[in-house]
């Protein structure tokens, strides 16, 4: 089945190969999620931090060079999956068919000074979502790099939801 011919978001990422993991647990004090009805028949959701993890292991390393680019966009590709799945918590039984839309996505990469291709790595992570929702309009987008993220992880994204009411 191609990536194109599924129905459910899910479904979409899993035939390209991208299966979403269990949601992450938090690691800290704080939600996973948060959601507020925003608007008759909307739901807002903003989703905490979610780094490069696999079964809870870290994906550590930092950007100095374009050497370093594939491994990091892998990071991002799994931030976002991790986040999807965060996401996916949030929207009850309908699973990722209630996203109207990811609104934003900030993206934070472990850098040295000297790095400057921040939105390539997080290109991954936007390519994530173009399978997911196919039908979606990219988000808006920040790109920033950064000097320490937790365990040495290579990536940390949030992403901003609506979805629709139950």
């Amino acid at each position: 089945m191609s990536p194109g011919a599924s129905t459910s978001p899910e479904q979409r990422l899993a035939a390209a190969g991208l299966p979403l993991p269990p949601a992450p647990q938090p690691r800290g004090s704080y939600a996973p999620c948060h959601v507020h009805d925003a608007a008759p028949g909307q739901r807002w959701v903003a989703v905490s931090g979610q780094t490069s993890r696999i079964d809870g292991k870290p994906l550590a390393g930092l950007c100095e060079a374009d050497a370093d680019l594939e491994p990091a966009r892998h990071a991002a590709r799994v931030a976002m999956l991790n986040a999807l799945a965060a996401l996916r918590t949030a929207c009850g039984g309908g699973g990722l068919a209630q996203v109207q839309h990811v609104v934003r996505l900030r993206g934070f990469v472990r850098s040295g000074a000297g790095f400057g291709a921040h939105p390539r790595v997080l290109d991954a992570a936007s390519e994530v979502l173009a399978i997911a929702f196919p039908q979606h309009a990219l988000p808006a987008r920040s790109a920033v790099g950064v000097a320490s993220l937790p365990d040495g992880v290579w990536v940390e994204l949030e992403i901003d939801a609506v979805l629709k009411q139950p």
